[in-house]
């Protein structure tokens, strides 16, 4: 009966497997090998690689990446040596707090500095690093944060015991154990701040753009599409190689972590007045900026007004809200469907579900810029000229929301005991019948956890929105980021009343996906 089972599982997961690489195939591969081989030839590639402002936009988005990496760690560090080596009573509360910035839309984060800095600071560079600290703060927290944890406490003591100094303690113990998480968390802060797009658009002004956001321009700026196309290649190719030396570092640290355990000690007493300063201070760091956005929501000039929020239900910022709403709906079902497919190949399948695996982490290397762009270009004539669909915007923004929510589903899937489905078999359940009435429902909560992940990215993506929406039915954060834009105290109350509601609507989604998350299968079956 068990060879019978698995048998069964065999039929099903090959055709999910076919399903998952046939749409990725068409909405992935092929934009992509439409647009570099439909749009580029050699003469574009000189073109770009020779001119001077291509270079100046690859600089600035090197240089204000590796400041944005130094400032996250500058403000990050005290709180995440807090978290990661003492407990006390509100440590998750804090934990949270830092992870927030993380959560939120990139554009609405742009919306909050523009909201609680002085106007003086307006479309600088400063303003911009700030932005990118606030949001990336999270990943040194999570990252370098669970290696402070597995630090042995022993170990300092033996060596202040043998005469080293705090600074000789830090350079020859803490450094050499924590140097892999600190090279990942800052590799993954760079490429978050290498590709920033929305954050730039709305404070670097238009004298400053990274490579993502010269993309757009070029493409639907100046309609060069074929220079932004070759632009776009060159960000693959430098988010590869980043990428490529992550992976090698995590592999190295990955042998450490798994001889560690969790060693964090109580807080002492001695050490609690600094431990307040640096949970409020960061507490206010993540919620100044947030209260800042509903504050100049409801106020206009020097004055208390709810004329913005009246305006929020207007027909056209009812109808970004509408057109978000539908969009994150679609895209939450379209991501778990395929997603589930996805995860069932890869689990499953014993032809094709490693390969299958290593493919659906392609769209996290791939910017929505540069995506939105290579559906733009290959669906556009005959029946499948789908650019002016709603519609479309939902399938880009699956594409996005692809990778994380099967990174939620296939840990939940491999938590499954293959027993319950050959005890099923047994008593005369079929391959449908199984597959309904034991996988799914085991799979349930983690089904609504990447429903919610897919909603809260749908809500929030920016990049390929920008250059899918059309007039009419933009999304809320392309209606958000033209309204910035504008000049106006009105029109800015605007923009930070939509800003308001994003917020609320992504905590709420994500706020569905930790309580899922919260009861797995393992409490679920207790």
């Amino acid at each position: 009966m068990t060879q019978r089972s698995n048998l069964g599982s065999s039929r099903l997961a090959p055709t999910a497997l076919t399903i998952t690489t046939a749409v990725i195939a068409t909405f992935l591969v092929v934009p992509l090998v439409v647009l570099v081989v439909g749009q580029v030839q050699w003469s574009d590639i000189s073109r770009v690689i020779a001119r001077a402002a291509t270079w100046r936009v690859v600089w600035f988005s090197t240089w204000q990446a590796v400041l944005s990496v130094a400032a996250t760690f500058v403000i990050a560090m005290p709180v995440t040596w807090l978290i990661g080596r003492h407990e006390f009573r509100g440590r998750r509360v804090l934990r949270a707090i830092c992870t927030v910035g993380f959560l939120l839309p990139s554009v609405v984060v742009g919306a909050a500095f523009l909201a609680v800095l002085p106007r003086s600071l307006h479309y600088s560079v400063l303003a911009v690093v700030l932005a990118h600290a606030y949001f990336n703060v999270a990943v040194v927290v999570r990252v370098v944060g669970a290696r402070l944890e597995t630090f042995d406490p022993r170990l300092s003591q033996a060596a202040y015991v043998l005469g080293a100094t705090p600074l000789r303690a830090i350079t020859t113990l803490a450094w050499p154990l924590s140097r892999g998480a600190v090279m990942s968390a800052s590799g993954v802060v760079f490429l978050y701040c290498f590709t920033s797009y929305a954050v730039v658009r709305v404070l670097g002004g238009p004298t400053r753009n990274t490579m993502e956001s010269d993309i757009a321009l070029r493409a639907f700026g100046i309609g060069d599409v074929s220079g932004a196309t070759v632009l776009a290649c060159m960000q693959v190719v430098i988010i590869v190689l980043v990428v490529a030396s992550l992976q090698r570092s995590a592999g190295r640290e990955a042998t450490h972590l798994r001889l560690s355990t969790i060693r964090i000690t109580s807080l002492p007493s001695s050490k609690r007045p600094v431990a307040i300063a640096v949970a409020v201070a960061m507490t206010l760091f993540v919620m100044v900026p947030l209260a800042s956005v509903f504050w100049r929501s409801v106020r206009v000039g020097d004055s208390f007004s709810l004329a913005a929020w009246r305006a929020t239900f207007g027909r056209t910022l009812v109808d970004a809200v509408a057109a978000s709403t539908r969009i994150a709906l679609l895209t939450g079902l379209l991501g778990v469907l395929l997603a589930a497919l996805a995860s069932l190949g890869i689990v499953r399948a014993r032809v094709g579900g490693q390969v299958l695996d290593a493919i659906s982490v392609v769209p996290l290397a791939l910017s929505p810029v540069t995506l939105g762009l290579g559906l733009i270009v290959t669906f556009d004539s005959s029946w499948y000229d789908w650019r002016a669909d709603w519609w479309f915007v939902a399938v880009a923004h699956t594409l996005v929301a692809f990778p994380l929510v099967t990174r939620v589903l296939v840990p939940a899937w491999r938590a499954i005991p293959r027993r319950l489905s050959d005890a099923a078999a047994v008593l005369g359940a079929g391959e449908l019948r199984r597959f309904v009435d034991v996988d799914l429902r085991i799979l349930h909560r983690a089904l609504v956890a990447g429903l919610g992940l897919a909603v809260a990215v749908s809500l929030g993506e920016f990049g390929a929105a920008t250059l899918l929406s059309r007039r009419g039915a933009e999304t809320m954060p392309v209606t958000i980021a033209r309204l910035l834009e504008r000049t106006g105290d009105a029109v800015r109350a605007q923009a930070f009343a939509l800003s308001s509601l994003l917020i609320v609507f992504c905590i709420a989604a994500l706020l569905a996906v930790e309580s899922a998350l919260g009861k797995g299968p393992h409490a679920e079956r207790h």
